[in-house]
């Protein structure tokens, strides 16, 4: 692409030192959080960011390894194409992954801190017993994060050259440097610092697209997007069909799932105290949910009432920011949107060199290995990752997208085992090693054969497949020693005060009320903005969004019940 075609072709200068300055950035506590070589706890600092990650970094970084270039370029094009319909697919999920956060991540945190957990494969392999209960997470990890890392290398790429001119290529390969050698200094050490600085650019471009689209529509958004497209435009299934509420439903699920990731049971691993991980969550719960609501939501339907013509949808964004704030914002903005797909490619990126180098090679290959040569196959590995992310990002570019957009569905057959190692004592080795991949096989189906069977997302389909396995494979074979249960659900039963057979649901009247809100807030988010169609605006918003809005907030509130009357005593047994 030539500079002259770019969005910021008349600004070049101050595009490139924005840029250089932002890599320069990330590079700097990059080094800030190296690991100091031949140091104790060097492989600690690696994998588990030195268990002192505090509540407004862990925040922050949680919610930038979240967001990916879809939270800005991708939402906000959604809703230029489909209007509110969006919302279906880009609200109802943050709140549930906040409680999982907490009260999923404070059981894990305090586990790893007590029996000196570097990964998740370590609770895995302790609690089934068997070093091959690691196995379904070294096959997910590995093989589908060079895939996800790609493709945010692509959205890196993309956003470089439309917005600032650079060739495809030359972005590419400058993305990837910088990224490699962050990541390589410190792992999750470094990538907690750099996701902090990434994270708060990218709340500046969302929120800046937000009052970006009141300013140009003068405060009349809703009213101008009903009077050119009507009712189609706030309701679901959307202008073009495709955000129906079963399909909004099974995506939020989905992405709720995506929180058993490696990555995001590295950050849990990393807190320096459940209460951290409570703040964090509450960070998270806010901060993200209003970024897509009152950011990339708005600023998409604003270029949709005011028909502004974009080359392809996700272009929207920066398209609007150029035109209406000049290039200044515009340069800002590339730093942003820069911000959300690096972000997310160095936790995967960390993740999938730690579970190489420690689960697979460590804990099953070589039990003798030292942590020096640990550390040398994570570095080696960040690098080889990389290369062939970058192969497949230059030469397959469009099947990485279609991977890597399904990526993600591919840890959620994880969650299961993982979820069970903690809550339900029930759960066998064999359960845990052989349901993940049956759900595999069920969700492989579900994305290249019969592609969304009955309209339902395919991840949804893998992890219940996975999760019935569990349940039925467990049932029918002998459960895990005496010794485990105590130290493991049960240490987690007396942490929690709560009987061992009930860790896995709530118990009391008020937590139960609690946890189905947040159930019934993605049903009332998804089918409400199909059959609620009045066009009567509320406060100046049109009913579906004041809708969603309302929901979202009783869902925080829940949340805050939840938590606060989760009464959890770290480390006593």
């Amino acid at each position: 692409m030539n500079m002259n075609n770019a969005l910021l072709a008349e600004s070049r200068t101050t595009v490139i030192v924005t840029i250089l300055l932002y890599f320069a950035a990330t590079l700097y506590l990059g080094y800030r959080g190296r690991t100091k070589k031949g140091e104790e706890g060097e492989l600690k600092d690696w994998a588990v960011a030195g268990r002192n990650v505090g509540a407004i970094v862990l925040g922050l970084a949680w919610s930038a390894t979240y967001f990916s270039s879809y939270a800005v370029l991708g939402v906000s094009g959604q809703a230029y194409t489909e209007g509110l319909s969006v919302m279906n697919l880009a609200t109802a999920y943050f709140v549930p992954t906040a409680v999982i956060m907490y009260i999923m991540g404070a059981a894990i945190n305090i586990l790893g801190r007590k029996n000196s957990y570097m990964s998740v494969g370590d609770l895995l392999e302790d609690r089934y017993e068997s070093k091959w209960a690691r196995l379904p997470i070294i096959v997910t990890t590995i093989v589908f994060s060079g895939y996800y890392t790609g493709i945010q290398l692509i959205g890196a790429a993309v956003v470089l050259e439309q917005l600032a001119g650079i060739p495809y290529v030359l972005a590419l390969i400058l993305g990837s440097l910088v990224l490699c050698f962050y990541v390589m200094m410190g792992g999750f050490k470094s990538t907690a610092l750099t996701d902090t600085l990434q994270a708060t650019l990218l709340f500046v471009a969302l929120f800046g697209g937000g009052i970006i689209a009141l300013k140009i529509t003068n405060g009349e958004i809703f009213q101008l997007l009903i009077d050119k497209f009507g009712v189609e435009a706030i309701t679901s299934p959307g202008l073009k069909g495709l955000a129906t509420p079963r399909f909004g439903m099974s995506f939020n699920i989905n992405i709720i799932l995506y929180c058993f990731g490696y990555m995001f049971r590295q950050w849990m691993l990393a807190a320096e105290s459940p209460g951290s991980l409570k703040k964090a969550a509450g960070i998270y719960s806010i901060v993200c949910p209003a970024g897509y609501i009152f950011g990339s939501i708005l600023l998409g339907i604003a270029g949709l009432a005011l028909g502004i013509e974009v080359v392809k949808a996700d272009y929207i964004f920066p398209v609007i920011a150029v035109k209406f704030f000049g290039p200044m914002v515009g340069a800002i903005l590339v730093a942003g949107v820069l911000g959300a797909p690096q972000s997310t490619a160095a936790s995967v990126l960390a993740g999938v060199s730690l579970c190489t180098s420690y689960d697979l090679y460590r804990k099953i290959i070589n039990p003798e290995a030292t942590e020096k040569s640990v550390l040398l196959i994570s570095r080696s590995m960040s690098v080889l990752i990389l290369i062939g992310s970058f192969l497949l990002a230059i030469y397959s570019r469009e099947g990485i997208m279609l991977l890597g957009a399904i990526g993600i569905s591919f840890f959620s057959v994880t969650a299961p085992p993982i979820l069970a190692s903690v809550f339900w004592p029930r759960a066998t080795k064999q359960g845990a090693i052989l349901a993940p991949f049956i759900g595999l096989a069920v969700l492989c189906y579900a994305v290249f054969i019969h592609k969304n069977p009955m309209g339902i997302h395919p991840g949804l389909w893998g992890s219940a497949t996975s999760l019935i396995a569990l349940v039925g494979i467990s049932l029918l074979t002998p459960q895990s020693s005496d010794e485990v249960i105590h130290r493991i659900p049960g240490l987690i039963s007396r942490i929690y005060h709560k009987d061992i057979g009930s860790l896995w649901f709530p118990t009391k009247p008020g937590m139960v009320i609690a946890a189905a809100i947040q159930i019934i807030q993605m049903f009332a988010i998804c089918y409400g903005l199909k059959y609620i169609t009045s066009t009567k605006l509320i406060l100046g918003m049109a009913p579906q969004y004041a809708w969603v809005v309302g929901w979202w907030l009783i869902s925080l509130f829940s949340m805050w019940y939840i938590f606060k009357n989760t009464t959890i005593d770290e480390l006593k047994s």
